[in-house]
């Protein structure tokens, strides 16, 4: 059996052998190199089988992420020298920062977040602030945040506009 194709430059007709399939050749013609398309299948195409939206696990690996991102935060603080009970989730009341501790940034990326979503620029600007006292780790742990696929969640912010608010604060981290 052979394929059948038209070539793209002078328009002729074009057979090429079935295990050419995927590959390029030249245009018997006009020299013009050409993809030959797969052959089509004998049989019928295989159905690919498909799993139904799953809210249920959908929500599970929403959990772990969150989960992952405050035992980052944990080990960030274990890090820095302050005491971290063994598996102890941050706490969700977040305290005000005292000077000389160190910044949950997590929590001061959320608030940035979310003052922006809110176009509350005066809070955004002071989570920029401390933010940049954690230097180098602040800017790594943003960065980490716009490679991820899915940022995390804050509060009604849409995804895709969260992640623009955090590739706004790299920019403003600077490099």
């Amino acid at each position: 059996m052979s394929i059948d194709l038209t070539c793209p430059q002078c328009g002729k007709q074009i057979r090429a052998p079935e295990n050419a399939g995927g590959k390029h050749g030249k245009c018997p013609y006009c020299a013009t190199s050409v993809y030959i398309p797969l052959p089509p299948a004998v049989d019928e195409e295989e159905e690919i089988g498909l799993a139904p939206f799953d809210e249920e696990e959908e929500r599970r690996e929403e959990e772990l992420r969150r989960e992952s991102a405050r035992y980052a935060a944990l080990l960030d603080k274990a890090a820095e020298g302050q005491n971290v009970g063994a598996g102890e989730p941050p706490s969700r009341t977040r305290p005000t920062q005292k000077p000389g501790e160190v910044i949950d940034l997590g929590d001061e990326v959320e608030k940035f977040v979310l003052a922006m979503h809110e176009s509350n620029l005066e809070e955004a600007e002071a989570a920029v602030r401390r933010l940049t006292k954690a230097g180098k780790r602040a800017r790594e742990y943003v960065e980490g945040l716009t490679l991820d696929e899915m940022p995390p969640e804050y509060g009604s912010v849409p995804p895709p506009l969260a992640k623009g608010f955090l590739k706004a604060l790299l920019n403003r981290l600077g490099k």
